[in-house]
């Protein structure tokens, strides 16, 4: 986040704020992962829309990425919709394992992203 562009650090508010409201949203009761959580799939969306909004928008590459990965998160509730014998903790494992390769994108933009302000003093944000 201090590191970054105004890209980065939309990208590193909108992974944190979705990582905080994962918690939030997931069904409290005995019920975890036993069917599609719409709380989280909602989540997964907006946070698919906004990292498609700055690859469109923004001069990166990495946005991208991670909206690749929030899409297979997207199929991964799709997936458990359509085959509701999976057992949760595949669910959950699932669903789970693709923010760490967001978390991975997000910091290799960040350094690339250093990395040109460093040659050449200069990093354009956005797209005109």
């Amino acid at each position: 986040m201090i590191r970054g562009g105004r890209p980065e650090r939309i990208g590193a508010a909108t992974l944190f704020g979705g990582a905080c409201l994962s918690v939030i949203v997931v069904d409290p009761f005995g019920g975890r992962f036993r069917h599609i959580e719409p709380g989280l799939l909602l989540t997964d969306f907006a946070m698919l829309g906004i990292f498609l909004w700055l690859s469109v928008r923004s001069t990166r590459f990495w946005p991208l990425g991670i909206a690749g990965l929030l899409l297979a998160e997207v199929i991964v509730h799709a997936v458990r919709g359509a085959m509701p014998n999976i057992v949760p903790k595949a669910y959950i494992d699932a669903v789970g394992f693709w923010s760490w390769f967001a978390q991975l994108f997000l910091v290799v933009g960040t350094w690339r992203h250093g990395k040109r302000m460093r040659q050449r003093n200069v990093d354009k944000p956005w797209k005109s």
